[in-house]
C-alpha cells in the first residue's frame, strides 16, 4: 500500500484518539533537517557491519549472488553476523552491554528494557531529524514511527509490516458442505462455529470437529484480542474521559470472557487450548474450521490441511460487525528496527552514508530483489504466474534476504490467489482498524514487572473461560494486578499521554 494512503490508516474516531500521540512522537519531522544529507557517493564505498536474526538452519552464504547484487547496487561492502532468531534478543542484550556493537543491528524488541536504557544513555543516534533528507525514508509512516519511538524520539528505522493484518481464516469447503454463508457479524460467527462443531462439516459421519482453533501464543489466547475488538472493546488500551485504561478493565473484556466461556462450555473450541502452544496445529489436523490471527498464515494453513484433507479450501474474512460496527485491531506496523550505535558510528558523515544505504535498499528494484531474488535465477514468470526455482542451491542464496529490508511498499505481489487476497484485505483493514493509543508510551514499571503482571491477567482469563474462576475471582485478579504494580503502570502511561497531549 502506498505511503499517500498510510496517513489515513484508521477510522476518524481512532485518529482523534491518537492525534496528539502522533504529533509529538514524530517530532523529528518538525525540526529542520540536517543540511547536506550525503548520498554516500562522495565518501566512496561504505563498509557496513551488521547483526541480523536468521530464521533458517543454514545462514546466508557470504558468496550469495543476492548479497553480491545488494552490495553492487548500494556501493557497499556488507559484513553480516547472523544469529539464530531463538537466541537473538539474548545475544543482542549481551552485545549491547559489552559496547562492542556493529555499525547497525536489528532490534527485534525495540522496547526491551536494555534497548530503552541504552537509548536513554545516549548510545544510539537519534534518526528522526534526518529522515526528511532521503526520498524513501521520508515516506515512512508517522503513525508507525510513533509506535516505534522511545521517549518521543526516533532511534531506529522500522522494518515495515502491514499495520492491520488480522482476520479470520475459515474452512470454505466446510461452509459449502453445510450450505452456510460467510459470517458478517458476531452472532453469525457464533452460529457458524456451532455448526462446524455439531453438523459434521467434514462429512465423515462423526462429531469430531470444533468450530474455532485456540492455542496460547506466549501468555495470550490466540484470537482473544481480535474478538475483544469485534465485541466493541479496545486494542490494548482505551481512551475514556481523557484517560487511558487497560483493556482488561473494560466491560467488553468481560463480554469477551463470557463469549469464550460459552464456546468452551459448548465444546465449540478445542478443550485443551490452554496446553496448546500453537492453535494452528488443530487446523492442520483438519479438526477445526476457523483460525483468527494474521491472515498471511492463510496459505500455509491451507497447504498443511491439504496433507490430510486434499479438498480443503481456506477463505479469508476481515470484516466482522459487533455492537459498535465493523472493527479490527491494528498492530504496530513494524517488526523490529535497525539502530545505529554512536559507539561504532562516530561521525555524522558516516551516519548519513549509512542512512543513504538504507534509503537505496528501499527502492523498488531492491525491495523486489530481497523478496524474490533474481528473475531467471531464483524465480521465473510463466504465463503471468510466479514460479520459484526448485534448485536448492539457488534458493539458498536468498536465505533470510528479507532481513535486509526496511520499506516494503513497492513489492510486486507474485503470490497465490489467497496471498493476493490477504494483501488486499490488509489494505482494507487499514481503513477501519482500531489502534492502540498507548503504543508510543513507555512505563518503567511495565518494563520491570510487565511479564509478571500480565501473567496474573492471562491466568485469570484462562481460568474464567474454563469455569475454574467466577466473576468475583476475576475482579480479585484485577485488584491483584493493580496492587502489584498495575496502578503504577496506569499512572505512568497516563503521565506520558498527558505530556504528549500538551506539547
Amino acid at each position: 500500500m502506498k505511503k499517500q494512503h498510510r496517513k489515513s490508516l484508521f477510522s476518524t474516531a481512532a485518529l482523534v484518539a491518537s492525534f496528539t500521540l502522533v504529533i509529538t512522537a514524530c517530532g523529528g519531522n518538525d525540526v529542520s533537517s540536517p543540511q547536506g544529507a550525503s548520498t554516500g557517493d562522495s565518501l566512496g564505498k561504505l563498509s557496513l557491519t551488521m547483526m541480523l536474526p536468521t530464521y533458517s538452519a543454514e545462514q546466508m552464504s557470504g558468496n550469495s549472488s543476492i548479497l553480491a547484487l545488494l552490495e553492487e547496487k548500494t556501493n557497499t561492502d556488507l559484513s553480516v553476523s547472523w544469529v539464530p532468531s531463538s537466541s537473538y534478543t539474548d545475544k543482542l542484550s549481551a552485545t549491547v552491554a559489552s559496547g562492542e556493537l556493529p555499525k547497525t543491528f536489528v532490534a527485534l524488541e525495540p522496547k526491551a528494557s536494555f534497548i530503552i536504557n541504552a537509548a536513554r544513555s545516549g548510545m544510539f543516534w537519534e534518526l528522526g531529524p534526518y529522515l526528511q533528507s532521503y526520498p524513501n525514508l521520508s515516506k515512512m509512516s508517522d503513525i508507525v514511527l510513533s509506535n516505534a519511538s522511545i521517549d518521543d524520539k526516533i532511534y531506529g528505522l522500522y522494518r515495515e509490516r502491514d499495520i492491520a493484518r488480522f482476520g479470520l481464516m475459515i474452512r470454505q469447503d466446510w461452509l459449502t458442505n453445510l450450505g452456510l454463508q460467510s459470517p458478517k457479524n458476531v452472532d453469525e460467527l457464533y452460529s457458524v462455529l456451532k455448526a462446524f462443531a455439531t453438523e459434521d462439516p467434514d462429512q465423515n459421519g462423526r462429531q469430531d470437529t470444533v468450530g474455532l482453533a485456540v492455542g496460547m501464543q506466549g501468555n495470550n489466547i490466540a484470537g482473544f484480542k481480535d474478538m475483544l475488538v469485534y465485541l466493541g472493546g479496545p486494542n490494548e488500551w482505551e481512551v475514556k474521559d481523557g484517560q487511558l485504561i487497560p483493556a482488561h478493565m473494560t466491560e467488553p473484556y468481560m463480554d469477551t470472557l463470557k463469549f469464550y466461556k460459552k464456546l468452551y462450555d459448548e465444546k465449540l473450541i478445542n478443550q485443551d487450548f490452554a496446553l496448546v502452544q500453537d492453535g494452528r496445529t488443530v487446523m492442520y489436523k483438519g479438526k477445526a474450521g476457523l483460525w483468527i490471527d494474521n491472515m498471511v498464515d492463510g496459505k500455509n494453513i491451507e497447504d498443511n490441511i491439504k496433507k490430510v484433507s486434499p479438498d480443503a479450501e481456506i477463505n479469508l474474512i476481515n470484516r466482522i460487525s459487533g455492537p459498535k460496527g465493523e472493527a479490527t485491531r491494528a498492530g504496530t506496523g513494524f517488526l523490529g528496527m535497525y539502530m545505529i550505535p554512536k559507539t561504532s558510528v562516530k561521525t555524522e558523515d558516516e551516519l548519513k552514508q549509512i542512512l543513504a544505504y538504507f534509503d537505496k535498499v528501499s527502492e523498488k528494484d531492491i525491495q523486489n530483489l530481497l523478496k524474490y531474488g533474481v528473475e531467471g535465477k531464483q524465480y521465473s514468470i510463466e504465463n503471468g504466474n510466479y514460479q520459484l526455482n526448485s534448485d536448492p542451491k539457488l534458493r539458498a542464496e536468498m536465505t533470510d534476504s528479507n532481513q535486509f529490508m526496511i520499506l516494503q511498499d513497492q513489492i510486486e505481489n507474485y503470490g497465490t490467489e489467497l496471498e493476493k487476497l490477504s494483501t488486499e484485505l490488509f489494505g482494507d483493514n487499514a481503513t477501519f482498524a482500531i489502534n492502540n493509543p498507548a503504543a508510543p508510551f513507555i512505563s518503567n514499571t511495565a518494563i520491570e514487572l510487565g511479564n509478571e503482571l500480565n501473567k496474573i491477567i492471562q491466568d485469570a482469563t484462562v481460568k474464567f473461560i474454563m469455569g475454574k474462576a467466577s466473576e468475583a475471582d476475576w475482579n480479585q485478579a484485577v485488584n491483584q494486578w493493580l496492587q502489584g504494580g498495575g496502578s503504577k503502570i496506569i499512572e505512568e502511561i497516563n503521565a506520558e499521554y498527558t505530556k504528549s497531549a500538551t506539547k
